[in-house]
């Protein structure tokens, strides 16, 4: 993964140009190119490039209004920028929506839970196979999905530990972190290659956010997986490269515990609250 800002600002803001994480020769799975983006007159995302190597977890951190749920945003597709390019693949994907983007296998996860909660478990997953197989036609056709997608709708259930028998439970029904990991669920069931995942842990006692997140090591395989989350315990778990951003620009980038000893991230973030804070 590589990272940088423009030479002007980031002289401005004391930051530098960062070397990139990756072969030269190795296309990048996901990428922002010199990516602005601004509401109005604020400017929330300024002149970042970011790209990520295919495999592994990658956590976006910073302080609250640092402009990292914007970039999340930005490079799922649900934002467009002010200007930049978003490429997936060597390809420019910027003008695609969000919806397009997705069905080329770059998947995001919601903070806010985002089930049917009045369809049951297994409705809501088979969804996502139906718009992934048949581009939503045959909606929630009973006759059909039970027989065709039974098997996948278990072996999801499995991954995400939730009882087989509870398939045909009403959503609702779950306890909030159970309700988490069927959204995951629900994003696995599009076969992504890319997932994006905003706070998976928020809200969670300590239990369920160990559960996640040996839930979220054990899907990262065979796929890519960035993560914005605010507790750094998490992170320090999972991601083998962070990206820390300040006042919308990235402040450094690179393995946990590189970053967390360095000066301006203690400055900027950390403080006195130690490597397993919260954001």
């Amino acid at each position: 993964m590589s990272v940088s800002t423009a030479d002007a600002r980031a002289q401005h803001a004391g930051s530098r140009h960062l070397p990139p994480a990756t072969n030269a020769a190795q296309t990048p799975i996901l990428a922002l190119e010199n990516v602005t983006k601004s509401f109005g007159g604020f400017v929330a995302v300024r002149d970042v490039s970011v790209d990520f190597a295919e495999g592994g977890v990658y956590g976006i951190i910073g302080p609250n209004g640092a402009g990292k749920t914007t970039l999340f945003n930005l490079l799922s597709g649900f934002l467009k920028p002010t200007s930049g390019r978003l490429k997936h693949r060597g390809d420019d994907v910027t003008k695609l929506s969000a919806e397009r983007i997705a069905r080329r296998g770059v998947v995001r996860s919601f903070q806010i839970t985002s089930i049917f909660a009045n369809l049951t478990i297994a409705e809501n997953l088979v969804l996502p196979i139906q718009r992934r197989e048949e581009g939503g036609t045959g909606f929630l056709s009973r006759s059909r999905w039970q027989e065709t997608h039974g098997e996948e709708i278990d072996d999801i259930l499995n991954q995400v530990g939730i009882p087989a028998e509870w398939r045909d439970r009403p959503a609702n029904a779950l306890p909030y972190g159970l309700k988490r990991s069927l959204e995951l669920g629900i994003s696995l069931a599009a076969r992504p290659e890319l997932l994006l995942l905003d706070e998976p842990t928020a809200g969670m006692t300590v239990q369920d956010i160990k559960r996640i997140t040996d839930l979220i090591g054990r899907i990262s395989a065979g796929r890519t997986v960035i993560v914005v989350e605010h507790n750094l315990g998490v992170i320090a778990d999972l991601a083998k490269e962070i990206v820390v951003m300040q006042q919308g620009q990235v402040l450094t980038r690179g393995p946990y515990d590189a970053v967390r000893r360095d000066q301006r991230v203690i400055d900027a973030y950390l403080g006195t609250r130690g490597a397993h804070g919260h954001a």
